[in-house]
């Protein structure tokens, strides 16, 4: 079974004003439609926070306020310098993405997909960084 794997960088800004906030909040803008837990997801602009106790990692869409998903955070491997989200997609073809994990700052989910069986099947990480 071979995995074909492709990066795409997304944009992003921050809607915080100082530094310490910016590691719980992020923006970005996924530009293809995806699927988490069955549900789907439009492209568009989102927003990626943490709770007050950085155990809920939430993913809020702007451009359609009923879409959103919360999830349990961990720990995750990060640079203190480089703030950034990291959303990992599977890409299964025929432009059909479906979210593997979203990190933030400190904090991830566990794997929020069944790994990808299909024979061609890639990802994609798109990593945006908070300010």
């Amino acid at each position: 079974m071979r995995i074909i794997s492709r990066s795409v960088i997304l944009a992003a800004a921050t809607l915080c004003a100082t530094a310490a906030f910016a590691a719980d909040q992020a923006v970005v803008n996924i530009p293809f439609n995806f699927e988490s837990g069955g549900k789907s997801f439009p492209a568009g602009r989102y927003i990626a926070t943490l709770d007050q106790n950085h155990d809920v990692l939430m993913l809020d869409s702007t451009t359609s306020p009923r879409v959103s998903a919360h999830w349990t955070a961990g720990p995750a491997d990060y640079n203190p310098n480089n703030e950034k989200l990291i959303l990992k997609f599977d890409d299964l073809g025929s432009s059909h993405h479906t979210l593997r994990s979203v990190q933030l700052g400190p904090r991830i989910t566990s794997r929020l997909d069944a790994p990808a069986r299909h024979h061609d099947a890639g990802s994609i990480v798109a990593p945006a960084s908070g300010q």
